[in-house]
């Protein structure tokens, strides 16, 4: 039997332990936790205590419990995003989320809405139109190996869109971005501001987390080549499930 000391709480105890057999391999991603009864045997807690250690795990992202299933380990690895590489990269696939979980040996999937809707005082700055004007959203939702792993929403100018064909949900090899670029409007410059917050109800029911537990969400613009910006997407994904990674060179420009 496996035993715990104070004066540490024996959840926390616990989730120490459940922690570092995930970690050692003893539980393997995708594979089911003990259930509540044999831990609280092992352990000899009460299942209250154990449902609070694996809450814990919970919490952090190592297990995602399912309704009547039980908790189990996390089955897709840390994504890396790299905002200096992935956009121009995304020719290689049907966009920069299909290169980026490719590469990683997942198998992307995602769906997609199509909406209509006014422009908010926000996403009107950002596009330089005026508030109220007519958007076309592309809300994606997106999947590594059918796990829930990121929210997307993004906003054209709709009589861009229109020009561009991007009003389907399938929008080809390369994605938006590329049938912009098919115009002459594909974006070159970009920018995005990063926050970390909780997530709200209806994004920890998408990806599968606890309400509050933290997300990144990313603003990001993209603009053509004469600065007109073309995009904006929110971005929100999972803190522990996404590394962000940026790159640059701090050299003298020459003269």
């Amino acid at each position: 039997m496996s035993q715990v000391e104070a004066p540490r709480p024996r959840f926390a105890q616990i989730a120490d332990i459940l922690r570092d057999r995930i970690r050692r391999g003893v539980h393997a991603p995708g594979s089911a936790l003990p259930s509540e009864p044999e831990l609280s045997r092992e352990f000899d807690v009460s299942r209250i205590t154990i449902n609070r250690a694996v809450g814990l795990l919970r919490s952090e992202g190592l297990v995602r419990v399912q309704r009547g299933r039980g908790a189990f380990v996390r089955s897709v690895p840390i994504i890396t995003r790299s905002a200096t590489r992935r956009h121009g990269d995304r020719d290689k696939g049907r966009g920069a989320f299909d290169v980026e979980l490719r590469r990683l040996g997942l198998e992307p999937t995602w769906t997609a809405a199509i909406d209509r809707v006014p422009a908010s005082q926000q996403t009107a700055e950002l596009l330089g139109v005026d508030v109220g004007a007519e958007l076309v959203a592309r809300r994606r939702r997106y999947f590594a190996n059918d796990i829930p792993v990121q929210i997307a929403d993004t906003y054209l100018v709709a009589e861009l869109a229109e020009k561009a064909g991007v009003t389907e949900a399938n929008t080809g090899p390369g994605g938006t971005y590329s049938r912009l670029a098919d115009i002459g409007r594909g974006p070159i410059h970009f920018s995005e501001e990063v926050t970390c917050r909780g997530a709200s109800p209806s994004e920890a029911a998408f990806l599968e987390i606890e309400p509050n537990q933290p997300v990144f969400e990313i603003l990001f613009v993209a603009a053509d080549r004469d600065h007109r910006p073309v995009a904006v997407t929110r971005h929100v994904m999972a803190g522990h499930q996404w590394r962000l990674r940026y790159d640059w060179t701090d050299e003298p420009e020459s003269d």
